[in-house]
């Protein structure tokens, strides 16, 4: 009996050690089919036995679980670190021929699907195929402003830094292994100081270069300012919150900042949604700085703070604030062209982004502000809803992030990775730049009051182009280009008399009795 049970014990440890070896083996091919279809043209693929043994390896860059040769010679890389909640797994695939990156992808994504979801997703991955190996790469919030800077995730700042850490791992370990060189260490988690940092403090900054750091301590020193009102989202949805905590100016006092003196103030998340706070509102609103909602501290998902300005629409109720950043000066808003949206982009391949569910047709903003030429990247991006809601950006944030969905529900509609439903700009009749802009006449139709005319349902051209912030006082004459870049010339007083007529293709005008097809812009003219 005692014989049998050894046996037992034997058969299992037998079928443990195949079981295992099988699902090794398992991994291991799926990965090296991986490793094939990010190079097409790799030769003999195998794992290198030993190499995680080497002592430089598993100190420095102890991420590193497997590395693969291609014909001899140390090609791809399997990291794996732990990042906000969970871990990630990657592969990391080099090109020794060009001695660059050939491609990544996350073999496992442990963290909050909601932000970190969208580190899979090609866009993002792409943003390390052709990189040098020489150098590590660095973790961007927003413009990169040299080759190895990597834009961060939206909502996505500590598992796009584990990202970045798996891919520099590879790059230490190839570093070591194929050139010889040994580089710094490359932690495999996230500190403990970056992640508090991240959810109990906020960076205040302002001209010049001035910057400091608030802490949540820091604001319980403040007068805590309570208020009942009522949180109204872009969808509908309204909701009544009492929230309590530091006012802004309260703050910005202590350090001899007078924020009256600012034209605006940017409010920057930690999932990057970004709110500009217009001075009409600085000078008239509370903006508190909560950090109680409803009785309850607020949730580790929306700390350090969450902006609360009553009386203000939600796009304004900046969550997880990383950023506030104080502005002396905006770039006037003088456009010049609007322009028919779907003329605009009718050459520009539209994307099918999938956003809550939804897969709509989409564009990506900065292929759009491609269309305009020279844009003033000290200006904003303002988008104007159909519901009186006006929003701006910074360019910079809306450019390489920011899609304009047209199709399906509430379009069209700014969406973003990471970006919630009920901080949209939804139905945006209209958006521009410092000097362009571009209008979306099957909004603006809802918003003004039509005419039935016998060429269509028409809206007067003049409201059109005030709706759309087109400043047109002292305006002699106008220039209407089509689609065929046929241009004809309006002055102010058959301005009093045209009509937008908006159809499926796009939009005609309506000038006296001349009726002009296929508009592509309206435009100032230059004295």
């Amino acid at each position: 009996m005692k014989k049998n049970k050894i046996y037992i014990i034997m058969l299992l440890v037998i079928a443990l050690g195949v079981s295992g070896t099988l699902w090794y083996m398992n991994d291991t091919r799926k990965e090296m089919a991986m490793i094939k279809e990010i190079l097409p043209q790799a030769g003999k693929i195998k794992v290198i036995d030993g190499a995680l043994g080497n002592p430089v390896i598993k100190e420095n860059f102890p991420a590193i679980e497997k590395v693969y040769s291609i014909d001899n010679k140390p090609s791809a890389f399997i990291a794996s670190s732990t990042g906000y909640e969970g871990i990630i797994k990657m592969l990391i695939v080099i090109n020794n021929e060009e001695e660059k990156i050939a491609g990544v992808r996350i073999l496992i994504q442990g963290d909050t699907p909601l932000y970190a979801g969208p580190i899979e997703e090609e866009w993002f991955t792409d943003r390390f195929k052709g990189l040098g190996l020489l150098e590590y790469l660095n973790r961007v919030v927003l413009d990169p402003q040299k080759p190895t800077d990597i834009v961060q995730v939206t909502g996505a700042s500590l598992t796009s830094q584990v990202v970045i850490n798996n891919v520099n791992s590879a790059l230490g370990a190839w570093n070591y292994l194929v050139a010889n060189e040994t580089k710094d260490p490359v932690d495999n988690f996230i500190s403990q100081e970056m992640w508090q940092k991240d959810e109990n403090s906020f960076e205040l900054a302002w001209p010049d270069n001035n910057s400091i750091r608030i802490t949540i301590d820091d604001l319980k020193e403040f007068n805590q300012v309570s208020t009942e009102t009522i949180l109204a989202k872009t969808n509908g949805v309204r909701e009544d919150i009492k929230a309590s905590g530091a006012v802004l100016k309260d703050i910005l006092k202590k350090k001899n900042i007078d924020i009256n003196a600012y034209e605006a103030l940017g409010i920057t998340g930690r999932d990057n949604y970004y709110s500009m706070i217009s001075k009409d509102i600085i000078e008239n609103r509370d903006i508190i700085l909560a950090t109680i909602v409803d009785g309850e501290e607020i949730p580790r998902e929306e700390k350090p703070v969450r902006v609360v300005i009553p009386d203000e629409m939600g796009p304004y109720w900046v969550k997880n604030v990383s950023k506030i950043e104080l502005y002396t000066h905006i770039s006037p808003k003088d456009i010049q062209n609007l322009y028919i949206f779907k003329a605009l982009v009718k050459d520009i391949e539209p994307y099918y982004y999938e956003y809550y569910g939804s897969q709509d047709e989409s564009y990506l903003v900065g292929k759009i502000l491609a269309k305009f030429g020279n844009v003033d990247q000290n200006g904003f991006f303002t988008m104007v809803a159909s519901d009186g809601l006006i929003k701006n950006e910074t360019i910079s944030m809306v450019r390489d992030r920011y899609y304009i969905k047209t199709a399906g529900n509430n379009a069209p509609m700014n969406i973003s990775p990471g970006f919630k439903l009920g901080y949209n700009v939804k139905e945006i009749s209209s958006f521009s730049t410092t000097t362009d802009g571009a209008i979306f006449p099957e909004i603006m139709i809802k918003v003004i009051e039509n005419e039935a005319l016998p060429q269509g349902t028409a809206i007067k051209l003049k409201e059109t182009l005030e709706e759309a912030l087109m400043e047109l006082d002292g305006i002699d004459k106008l220039k209407i280009t089509d689609v065929n870049n046929k241009e004809t010339i309006i002055n102010a007083d058959q301005l009093k008399n045209a009509y937008l007529i908006p159809k499926d293709n796009g939009a005609d005008i309506l000038v006296d009795s001349a009726l002009i097809e296929d508009v592509l812009k309206i435009s100032k003219l230059e004295d």
